[in-house]
């Protein structure tokens, strides 16, 4: 069983290195938004979606893991009492650096979210300015008016 707990507690550092690696995306976000760099804008919320299903499955693992142990439903802060006593100081080590990491990402990720809201509010102020309803005028967005080849296109029923 101490085996089954080593590895529960490996995973719960490998998600605390997950957050750690969101909370610099989201670090890199901001300041992408801040240089008005909207390609590596794009390329970092591309790297945030894959780095949310690599979460998903890190939960996924999780969650298998602490019904095999007998943890459903045991808060993150009781963890060290339930685990064998060998491991009782390096599950409590693991549970400070989870937390600590949640902290850091939501902090870098609630930042990140106030500089894009406060740029989008700046952008319809900007085309409200201009004449044009931003309630009206939608995404910006159009389809484009070029079909690509015909051997571009996949068939996904085939």
């Amino acid at each position: 069983m101490s085996a089954s707990f080593q590895d529960y507690l490996g995973l719960l550092r490998e998600l605390s290195g997950t957050l750690g690696r969101l909370a610099e995306l989201n670090q890199r976000k901001a300041a992408a938004v801040r240089q008005d760099d909207l390609i590596a804008l794009d390329e970092e919320l591309k790297q945030e979606q894959a780095m949310t299903l690599s979460l998903r499955g890190l939960e996924q693992r999780r969650l298998k893991l602490s019904a095999q142990l007998g943890l459903d439903g045991v808060p993150l802060s009781d963890l060290p009492r339930q685990c064998p006593p060998e491991l009782e100081a390096a599950a409590s080590q693991t549970v400070s650096d989870l937390r600590q990491s949640y902290q850091t990402y939501r902090s870098c990720a609630n930042l990140a979210r106030e500089i894009l809201e406060l740029n989008l509010y700046q952008i319809e102020k900007v085309v409200a300015a201009a004449g044009v309803d931003p309630a009206a005028a939608g995404a910006g967005y159009a389809p484009p008016g070029v079909e690509p080849p015909k051997n571009m296109k996949t068939d996904f029923r085939a």
